[in-house]
């Protein structure tokens, strides 16, 4: 099962910058691309990434109970620890 995913749009410099680190760091993820969903499946990520966040900002990376908002890469290497 994989324990990590990651929020973006595929228009963000930033959110592409993570996947390139996440995948480089062989890390196991799912990616939700905001701008792919439509409609209701949109309202409900975006809503859930503000509640987890308390943000609309991308990217975020969730694993767990913990987050990291942006691209900070020392913050994202403790949470793939």
């Amino acid at each position: 099962m994989v324990e990590i995913t990651m929020y973006g749009l595929t228009t963000c410099p930033h959110c592409k910058r993570t996947l390139e680190f996440l995948k480089k760091n062989g890390v196991e993820f799912d990616t939700v691309w905001l701008d792919d969903l439509k409609g209701e499946d949109k309202k409900k990520a975006v809503e859930k990434i503000y509640n987890i966040s308390g943000s609309y900002s991308v990217p975020l990376i969730v694993k767990g109970d913990k987050f990291v908002l942006g691209f900070d890469e020392e913050k994202i290497r403790e949470l793939i620890k």
